[in-house]
């Protein structure tokens, strides 16, 4: 076992001692047994002890919410005589009778706590070995074939059925008058699968037919006529091709594995950056869908789980390899009563993907997550699915069955009652609801990472980047002291101090702020107590003439720039799309940060 996992082991010990417990004698001497078995468990199993094993007996707890009962997963031994695990027995005794049927009233600080223990590293982004990772690819490969599986099947009439007729009629209402062509394209953040990076992305080399056909490059890509002549030259030397192929890759998700996230083409994002922000601009502003499809704000969704774990008026699904699952044929029928717009989305997607080994993929879903349209396409997909099946089978009109359904991408909310018409239906058009982590019966309810019991926020913090273990680890660095605020707000202040310490040792003293501070630092409430307690801690400081304010030498995060390359119509591309920023002469490298030290005010 690595050296550096001992830091975690460290984390859990702060996280068994929370203020609750320490408080109470008879639940420290608990917490010690239970530190003691993870040690025990932490030195024969390593990390996988914190990231699958301890987040398995949580997966226990939050099923027990819908069945009424524990079971105690294998691994964990149980008390004698009863159906709760030795592990942590002191909590799981004020939420659970000793045969292991759930109390009708649990303590709620007793949930919040296991959870918490058991989920923290579950989020750890670690290396992942060559077979997680090709089970992971298998598993992207699969899902292509249960699609092709599925429209070859007599299922597939489930297509054309009353369900998806009226998600039509949802989508010719929606999008009335919306102009699909008349988008201001974009480049997004990510990589790319022809392999721009920064600047680059400013300089197009490919024409392919399906894009122009629908979105000329000479009205597209080149902004007037000034421009088009002058780059005449390059726009005749462009490679020609019928259409792009993206690219697979693998990027951290958590203990289950990687994400699969889909690369595109250079001009194949530049379109779909201005079509899907356009379809997500239009949703969010009409009457039939604003409030209900969101894209720019989860609180919507989280205050629904939050409120609905006490009054049980919504239920929470979630999908499961949702963008994997959605088929282009299904969005097809969708959107056939709009040929327009469906035209342009099928013009900007990829029709074949490419795996790390360089197979050649054709793809039968609409798009991978990568692409900017996957996102506003199957929200409203899901939510039309999801409105048509309440008003089949409440017998009412599309329009008063509207405003019951909630959707942020593949967290859907639908009234309790309704809940498994809507797994039907979506089951029954290709699509697969993660019953395991949907919930309609019980006091639970989670969505938009808010995890909720009874009212409740029970929703744990967890470890996502591993702790830094050097000064110019400025996301790191953020990241851990973002870490301790949260552990401190929820009473574990003995790991909240455990974990100021260690980051002490690598960046010196973290300095005292307020939520709203553009610094990481040690959250309290009052402006006032973090300057004091600043120069207390003797960080140089000073009276700006400028601003006429306190500021402070600390340390804080700053974007990597570099000097621009762009020059002539490349740089005026980008300075009409893009704006200029405050240095336009300067060019920010997307998600790039370092540590630096400088005058800040609280």
């Amino acid at each position: 076992m690595s050296p550096s996992y001992s830091i975690y082991m460290d984390r859990l010990n702060g996280l068994l001692k929370p203020r609750f417990v320490a408080a109470d004698p008879i639940l420290l001497g608990f917490a010690e047994k239970d530190f003691e078995y993870c040690s025990k468990r932490f030195s024969a199993e390593g990390i996988r002890f914190l990231t699958v094993n301890l987040p398995s007996l949580r997966k226990a707890l939050d099923l027990s919410f819908k069945t009424g009962r524990l079971e105690v997963p294998a691994g964990f031994s149980k008390v004698k005589g009863t159906g709760l695990p030795v592990f942590l027995y002191s909590h799981f005794s004020k939420i659970y009778h000793p045969d292991g049927s759930l109390f009708a009233m649990p303590y709620v600080t007793r949930i919040k706590h296991v959870r918490q223990v058991c989920e923290a590293f579950y989020k750890l982004e670690l290396p992942y070995s060559p077979a997680l990772e090709a089970a992971t690819l298998d598993n992207f490969v699969a899902n292509e074939a249960a699609i092709t599986s599925f429209l070859d099947s007599n299922q597939a009439s489930a297509l054309n059925d009353q369900v998806v007729s009226g998600a039509a009629l949802l989508c010719r209402y929606v999008f009335s008058h919306f102009p699909p062509k008349d988008i201001v394209p974009r480049h997004g953040p990510g990589s790319l699968a022809t392999g721009e990076k920064g600047e680059e992305k400013w300089k197009f080399s490919r024409l392919y037919s399906s894009i122009h056909q629908q979105f000329p490059y000479y009205e597209y890509f080149f902004h007037n006529t000034n421009m088009l002549g002058d780059l005449k030259g390059d726009y005749m030397s462009l490679d020609r091709l019928n259409y792009g192929v993206s690219k697979i890759t693998l990027v951290p998700k958590d203990s289950r594995g990687p994400r699969i996230i889909t690369m595109e083409p250079l001009e194949y994002m530049w379109i779909q950056q201005g079509l899907g922000r356009k379809m997500m601009h239009w949703l969010e502003a009409n009457p039939l869908t604003k409030g209900r499809i969101n894209f720019f704000s989860q609180k919507v969704n989280q205050d629904l789980a939050r409120r609905s774990s006490l009054t049980l008026e919504f239920a929470t699904l979630d999908m499961k390899d949702a963008s994997d699952l959605l088929s282009v044929k299904l969005v097809e029928k969708i959107f056939r009563l709009k040929p327009s717009i469906l035209k342009c989305l099928l013009a900007a997607r990829t029709p074949e993907t490419v795996l790390p080994n360089g197979t050649v993929v054709p793809l039968k879903k609409f798009a991978g997550m990568g692409s900017a349209l996957c996102f506003p396409v199957e929200s409203f997909v899901f939510w039309a699915l999801s409105v048509s099946a309440i008003a089949i089978k409440r017998g009412i009109g599309l329009h008063d069955a509207a405003p019951s359904v909630y959707v942020f991408g593949d967290d859907i909310i639908v009234p309790t009652e309704d809940a498994e018409d809507v797994i039907r239906v979506l089951s029954s058009v290709g699509l697969k609801v993660n019953t395991d982590k949907s919930y309609y019966q019980g006091w639970f309810r989670e969505s938009c990472g808010v995890d909720a019991f009874g009212s409740f926020d029970v929703t744990p913090t967890r470890f996502k980047k591993t702790f830094p273990v050097t000064s110019e680890d400025g996301t790191g660095f953020a990241a851990w002291v973002a870490y301790a605020n949260a552990f401190e707000s929820k009473g574990y202040s003995l790991l909240a101090n455990s974990i100021y310490e260690e980051l002490e040792k690598v960046f010196g003293k973290i300095p005292y702020g307020v939520p709203t501070s553009p610094f990481p630092c040690k959250i309290v409430n009052d402006p006032a107590l973090a300057e004091e307690l600043n120069q207390a801690a003797k960080f140089k400081w000073r009276v700006s003439k400028d601003y006429q304010r306190v500021e402070f030498r600390v340390r804080t995060l700053v974007p990597i720039t570099q000097d621009s390359q762009l020059d002539g119509w490349a740089r005026f591309n980008r300075d009409i799309l893009s704006g200029t920023g405050d240095e336009p002469s300067i060019f920010t490298l997307p998600r790039a940060t370092r540590v630096v030290r400088g005058w800040m005010a609280v």
